[in-house]
């Protein structure tokens, strides 16, 4: 039985905690597993991982700030003198966490750095502040690059934003547990009577964490014009984030015919519920690594309608994902927006996700033969 130590969990549902999750449900069972919070709050899922995985959360809050870039190095080595693991698995959106994989393996565990993300910036930042964030990253990737360390990616772009290149990294397909979101008659019918939306009405899907990554700005503008033209009736909203103060003050400014059409329902449980309530999930990313949310929704035979920053990796289903230029204006993504697929064929869209590489059976054997040889 290995000690296995996981970091990179947040509070917020995304897919880093999603991976973890999926990680706990298949490995816990013959391994000893760890979770690093360096947040003052509860991870996502903690609950679950806790109580029904036996999973341990170690709270070791960092310091924010100035301060913390110089104290954590500190902390981490404080940390890693009480605790050892024979496993250290770093989930990062950036190599800034290399001071971290360098505290694991000076205290004698081996480290995977994985990359969850084919970036960490959006194009929107100001020159000044891209090119200094550019050095910084190139110092980092440098730093990484020096370490004796597993290196692994859940898709190429992502392996090459964090290593520079794709060789020596291990692509490993999220695992998701697609049974668990199948489509639902009774819960898209029980769902839409909740939010009284009538059985006929067009329905579009937000499900992400609300980061300037996810673009929930364009979400909302692509939405309004979609329910000014009666392309779609409703948006609904599931996630939370740093973005959740931009949605309210966006939705303050929309007309009330308008903003009581949108459902922002925050953080959810039951994601089958909501793919299954809606028709057309929404997503257009400024950058992605490979969403959980995109994989979840064709299992569930959900339309898409997405920004060609999702990778091609991401397609399960064809005829269910179509995909724009990010910058393209609202109108074209408005006029691309169709479903057609009917309720008794969405049910059979999960046993062709359970056939593809991201079922979770395939993840199991993935993951236990990198913590059996890294």
């Amino acid at each position: 039985m290995k000690k296995i130590l996981l970091f990179g969990a947040t509070p917020f549902q995304g897919g880093i905690e999603t991976f973890i999750m999926n990680i706990c449900k298949v490995m816990s069972y013959d391994n000893e597993i760890y979770i690093y919070n360096f947040s003052s709050q509860k991870i996502a899922y903690q609950d679950i991982l806790t109580k029904e995985l036996g999973v341990k959360v170690l709270q070791v809050a960092n310091v924010g700030g100035k301060l913390g870039h110089i104290s954590r190095k500190m902390q981490y080595k404080q940390f890693f003198k009480k605790f050892k693991f024979d496993i250290v698995h770093v989930n990062a959106n950036s190599p800034s966490n290399y001071d971290f994989a360098l505290a694991a393996l000076t205290s004698g565990a081996k480290v995977i750095y994985h990359s969850h993300n084919d970036s960490a910036e959006s194009f929107v930042m100001g020159k000044k502040y891209k090119n200094l964030i550019s050095k910084v990253r190139s110092f980092q990737r440098k730093r990484l690059s020096g370490l004796d360390i597993k290196r692994v990616a859940v898709s190429d772009n992502a392996a090459k934003w964090m290593f520079d290149n794709s060789q020596n990294v291990q692509i490993i397909p999220n695992g998701v547990d697609f049974d668990r979101i199948t489509f639902s008659e009774e819960k898209r019918a029980r769902g839409r009577s909740t939010l009284h939306i009538s059985a006929s009405d067009t329905i579009l899907l937000v499900a992400s964490r609300l980061t300037t990554q996810k673009n929930i700005g364009k979400s909302l503008s692509i939405a309004k014009l979609a329910i000014e033209k009666n392309a779609a009736q409703h948006l609904i909203i599931v996630g939370d984030g740093e973005e959740r103060a931009l949605v309210n003050a966006t939705l303050n400014d929309y007309p009330q015919e308008i903003k009581q059409r949108i459902h922002v329902l925050g953080a959810q449980g039951d994601m089958q519920l909501w793919y299954s309530v809606s028709d057309i999930l929404l997503m257009p990313s400024i950058y992605e690594g490979l969403p959980y949310s995109v994989l979840e929704a064709q299992a569930n035979g959900l339309s898409i309608l997405a920004s060609n920053a999702i990778p091609q990796q991401a397609v399960i289903a064809k005829n269910l994902i179509h995909f724009m230029d990010v910058q393209e204006n609202d109108d074209m993504w408005v006029q691309n927006m169709q479903f057609s697929v009917n309720s008794q064929k969405r049910k059979e869209y999960v046993q062709v996700a359970n056939q593809s590489r991201y079922s979770l059976k395939n993840f199991e054997i993935i993951m236990d033969n990198i913590y059996d040889t890294v």
